[in-house]
Order: C-alpha cells, then sequence, then structure tokens
C-alpha cells in the first residue's frame, strides 16, 4: 500500500476509517438507547457549540459571563459586547468547522493521540473558564467527565484507535451540526421558539428561516469541501 511523503497516512486506510465512522454513526441513530451511550459525545457537541459563541464573542472584543449545558443537551451562552452578527453565527458553523478540522487532522500520522488530548484540552478550558458550578452544575461536572473521557482515550487507546476515535468524533460533530441546522430550520418555518436564527432576524432584519437557511447552506459547503479534500488526500 503507498503512503505519501507528507506525513499523511495511506489514502485508502484514511478512506476507510471515514467510511467506517460515518456508518457507524448513521447506523447508531437507528440503534434503540443508543442516545444514552452518545450523551457525552451529544454534550461535547453542544459544549463546541457554545464555545463557538464564546470565542466569537472575545475575538471581537466582549466577554463572556457564562456557557450553560443542560441536561437534554441544550445550551446557552451569556455574554455582552462583542460583534453580535460573527458571535450569533459562531455556533453551528464554527461547531461544523471545529468537526472539520479535526477530521483533516485526523489524516495526519500520528494525529490520534494529540488529537484526543487537544480536544480535551480544548474541552477542559471552555469548562474551566465559561461553565460555572452554580448555580447549574451539572454541565460543569458533565465538562469534567467529557475532558476525562477524552484525556483516558489518548492515554489508553492505541495510536490507530485514537485515530478513528478522533474520526468518529468530528463525523458527530460535523453531522450533529447538519442535523441540528434542519431541525432550525424545521423550527423557524413552523414555531416561534427562541434560538440562534430568531435572535439573528431580531438584530439584523430578514427572517429567521433566512438565517437558518443560510447557516445550513454554509455547513453543508464546509463539508463538503471537507470530504473533498479529506478523501483526495490533499
Amino acid at each position: 500500500m503507498s503512503t505519501r511523503t507528507d506525513g499523511n497516512i495511506g489514502n485508502d486506510k484514511a478512506r476507510w476509517a471515514l467510511v467506517l465512522a460515518a456508518a457507524l454513526s448513521l447506523a447508531l441513530w437507528f440503534v434503540p438507547g443508543a442516545q444514552y451511550a452518545l450523551y457525552p459525545i451529544r454534550f461535547f457537541v453542544t459544549l463546541v457549540h457554545e464555545g463557538g459563541h464564546a470565542v466569537a464573542t472575545v475575538a471581537t472584543g466582549g466577554q463572556v459571563e457564562s456557557i450553560t449545558v443542560f441536561a437534554n443537551a441544550n445550551g446557552v451562552t451569556m455574554s455582552r459586547g462583542g460583534y453580535y452578527f460573527l458571535i450569533c453565527m459562531a455556533g453551528y458553523l464554527g461547531a461544523t468547522l471545529f468537526g472539520a478540522t479535526a477530521l483533516l487532522m485526523s489524516r495526519r500520522k500520528g494525529a490520534g493521540k494529540r488529537g484526543l488530548l487537544l480536544m480535551g484540552a480544548l474541552t477542559l478550558l471552555v469548562t474551566g473558564l465559561w461553565v460555572h458550578p452554580i448555580p447549574h452544575p451539572f454541565g460543569f461536572l458533565m465538562g469534567l467527565i467529557v475532558t476525562g473521557l477524552l484525556l483516558a482515550g489518548a492515554r489508553l487507546l492505541p495510536e490507530r484507535g485514537a485515530a478513528f476515535a478522533v474520526s468518529f468524533l468530528a463525523v458527530q460533530l460535523c453531522l450533529n451540526s447538519v442535523f441540528d441546522l434542519r431541525d432550525l430550520v424545521w423550527l423557524t418555518t413552523n414555531t416561534h421558539a427562541a434560538n440562534d436564527a430568531v435572535f439573528m432576524a431580531q438584530s439584523f432584519g430578514l427572517t429567521p428561516w433566512f438565517w437558518a437557511s443560510t447557516w445550513a447552506l454554509g455547513a453543508g459547503a464546509i463539508l463538503f469541501l471537507t470530504l473533498r479534500v479529506y478523501w483526495r488526500g490533499k
């Protein structure tokens, strides 16, 4: 089997890892009770989403007051200042970009353990900085648990297993972001529930459906380009 000289793992191995991670991710959606086993991943996805809002807030000169992730895996970020246009869209698109970056990184030789360490460190950073234990301790405790699982995986899994874990988590991030945006489009069409698209419409005009659909198209484009680069091995 041929290998690349730029440090990427073999194309065939990388493609099979992606196919297996995607197939497993999709199959688990239809397994009764699988949502309970996948709950830490669902929490991780929400934390990345809310972390996207937080990072955009800080990057544009604002201040993050808190991130709260509830037991149903919904989350909210409270902040002041910053450029709200970027802050609002940074949740869904930020999570998609993070997943896309992790997926491309998983192609690199030796990136499995490093990828899990990086995910664990970022989870701990977001939890420690912005997820306060009072008055909602659940999110803080789950943040520590997810951090522990990621770091334990980096320590205990062989490199091939760690690389697959990074691929699987990346696929979960991308798929959950896309499916969440699909649900967001439905919500903005059929309900008046508060969400990021509603807040965007209230602040910048147009309709919640427009913003939800625009983000969904953006996430789809990111995923398409990422898969194209990944599959071609560039």
